[in-house]
């Protein structure tokens, strides 16, 4: 569903709408959508000053959410850090500060990557803020 509200030009209202929601699906999706809508978005027509503050909110709540929530914010703050170039020092910066994310991945082995290390990663290969044809991959 991320994927399909991404492509539409309702998105972003709808992501900072799901984001809010107490439903954990709801928020889950929100915050995937604006994961899919900076991987799609060229920079010009993101609201990056909302990002940096949402980028901020993760840093401050991310611990205290709920298991898919956590995990959903977690590839956030990979994605801003990827593809926006301007928010990758900060997102690096704030995925320190947050540390290991803990996500209870069930009977697998699945793990939750580091953040800042899965952005220093992406940044080493030279691809920091190049963007993708279509949110489905």
């Amino acid at each position: 569903m991320a994927w399909v509200a991404a492509e539409s030009p309702h998105g972003w209202d709808l992501a900072c709408a799901w984001i809010e929601s107490t439903t954990v699906r709801a928020a889950v999706a929100g915050w995937k959508t604006l994961s899919s809508l900076v991987g799609i978005k060229p920079d010009a027509e993101l609201d990056l000053a909302k990002l940096k503050e949402l980028l901020l909110r993760v840093g401050r709540t991310i611990h205290g959410q709920p298991n898919d929530v956590r995990y959903a914010m977690n590839g956030f703050v990979i994605c801003l850090g990827a593809y926006v170039r301007s928010l990758t020092k900060l997102a690096i910066e704030l995925a320190e500060k947050i540390g290991p994310v803990s996500v209870d991945m069930g009977d697998t082995e699945c793990q939750v990557p580091f953040a800042s290390d899965y952005i220093r990663k992406i940044e080493k290969r030279g691809t920091i803020g190049k963007k993708r044809k279509t949110a489905r991959c």
